[in-house]
Order: C-alpha cells, then structure tokens, then sequence
C-alpha cells in the first residue's frame, strides 16, 4: 500500500506532502517530503501514487450543515450559544471534543471551526481537490481521508502542541519523530520531516491515512454517517 500524507495550507508555500510506500507491520519507507506544492504538483503527487493508494489530507472536507442552510437562506432570529455553535463546529468536530474531554480533560483538544476560523481558507481548497478528484463521500471514501495530526499525536499520546512556532519548536518537532520512530521502529522516517511543522504533519497524515485505509480510526456512527458525508469527518487513530 501506498499513502499520501497531504498538510494543506490555503496556499503553496505552506503545503508539503509525504509519501510512503508500506510493507507488513508498517514497516516501509518514508520518502522525502516535498514542500511547496501548489495545486498541479498535489494532483501530481496523487497520480503518482499509482492505484489503490489512500490519501489523507490535514484540512476540513465541509463546512457544517446548518452553516451552510444558514449562509443560504438566514432562519435563525434569536442569536445564543446554542445557535452560535451550531453554525461554527461540525459533528465531527464535536465528536472529537468530547472523546478527547472525556479521555483526557487536560487537553482540552478541539478542531478549529471551519466556518469562522482561518482554517476555512485551507478547507476551500481542499473543496476544490476533492472535486477535480471526483470524491462525493467526505466521511472517508476509502481513497480520501480527512485527518488532524494534532489529533493523531494525542492520541498516540505523544506531545502535540508547541511544535509549529517559536524558539522551541525546532527541538519539540525533533522530539515527536523520534517518537514516531519509536512507534513505529520498522518505518523508515528521513530527518528532514523536523525540520519544518508542515513537513512532520504531512508525515502524521500519511501514517494516519495507512491506519484508516485498515479500519484502526474511529468511524462515524449509523447516525452520524448522513452529517459526515458532507461535513467531512476526522479519522483519529484507534490506537
């Protein structure tokens, strides 16, 4: 199998992929990450990746239902918490706030909102990759997967914050992959994937798209399934 790790910024400079190409037992080989990839060199990558491979992207696959029915035609004439929350956080993302408050409440880890957070400009794009690949099922298609690192890590529960700025980012990223290798001792991970946030989390999407492709992330519910499909839905690791 081979996985495609995409970590999508609304524009080039920030994006990076990793590919890895897998054995049994997830060994296999990590290649080098390419950074800056616009939107020829992503479907590039993708083609290359030959049949059968499995992609996960770092962005938000929709925007969440009742934001959309809003934007379209407005409803709401009272405005309160309950409304507001409604209209910011899309089932999945609520899904993984309460798996994480209620596994560990010290995190307090929760997906930014794709409707009124700046993660909404990598999720336009991500709109568009889907649709020039021909993906209608965002809950995960079997090829494509939404995926949050961040997330991964935690649950891992390996260190996941601090590692994309400041003056101790450098030495934190340094930290997770060794982890990471340590997880996973019969991958092969080059160095290089520390050396910027976007290039370790393209490598965390790629392993986390190899474990949703196996049936090891959480899945949306018989409920729940309707929303993911056009809301997207974020494939933590199981383990």
């Amino acid at each position: 199998m081979t996985t495609l790790g995409i970590d999508l910024s609304s524009m080039p400079p920030g994006t990076a992929a990793c590919r890895i190409d897998w054995e049994d037992d997830f060994g296999g080989k990590a290649y080098t990450p390419v950074k800056g990839c616009d939107d020829p060199k992503l479907d590039q990558l993708i083609s290359g990746c030959g049949e059968g491979a499995v992609i996960g992207i770092d962005a938000p696959f929709g925007w969440p239902d009742a934001f959309v029915k809003a934007v379209a035609a407005w409803t709401h004439g009272q405005w309160g918490e309950e409304v507001r929350d409604e209209l910011r956080f899309r089932e999945t993302d609520r899904v993984v706030h309460k798996f994480f408050n209620a596994q560990k409440p010290s995190l307090y880890l929760r997906p930014l909102s794709v409707s009124t957070d700046q993660i909404s400009l990598p999720a336009m794009r991500a709109m568009a990759l889907l649709k020039r690949h021909g993906v209608t099922d965002r809950s995960g298609d079997g090829r494509f997967f939404e995926v949050y690192p961040a997330g991964s890590l935690a649950a891992w529960e390996l260190p996941h914050k601090g590692y994309k700025q400041g003056q101790l980012a450098a030495g934190k990223r340094r930290g997770i992959l060794n982890a990471l290798r340590a997880k996973f001792p019969v991958l092969t991970i080059p160095s290089s994937y520390a050396e910027t946030d976007h290039a370790l989390d393209a490598l965390i999407a790629a392993i986390t798209a190899r474990l949703a492709a196996l049936g090891l992330t959480q899945r949306p519910s018989q409920d729940q399934q309707s929303a993911a499909k056009t809301e997207g839905w974020i494939h933590l690791p199981l383990s």
